[in-house]
């Protein structure tokens, strides 16, 4: 594996630097952060929630049975988020009704 550099213009001529151990800590810190914030999955299944909103109105011209698959696909997307504990493990997308 190579090793992670960063462009600087110290020298005044643009060039790749080695990053410096702390630096590396650093990045490794904030990426296990990021995989560990299902705040984006939240929100991308509440959008996926709302979207299908209609499907339960009382009102749907949907029949019985294809508001049961919805409901049923509604209750597989609230459930998403619980599915890890890490972004990079999710399984894939609960897919909707036909």
């Amino acid at each position: 594996m190579s090793t992670p550099t960063r462009l600087t213009n110290e020298s005044g001529t643009w060039e790749n630097v080695p990053l410096t151990d702390d630096e590396i800590a650093n990045i490794e810190a904030m990426a296990v952060l990021a995989d560990a914030d299902l705040g984006h999955i939240r929100n991308m299944r509440n959008g996926e929630l709302a979207g299908c909103d209609w499907t339960q109105a009382a009102d749907s011209p949907l029949s019985d049975e294809k508001k049961a698959e919805w409901a049923t696909y509604r209750q597989e997307l609230r459930d998403y988020p619980a599915q890890s504990d890490k972004v990079s493990t999710m399984p894939a997308w609960p897919t909707p009704p036909e």
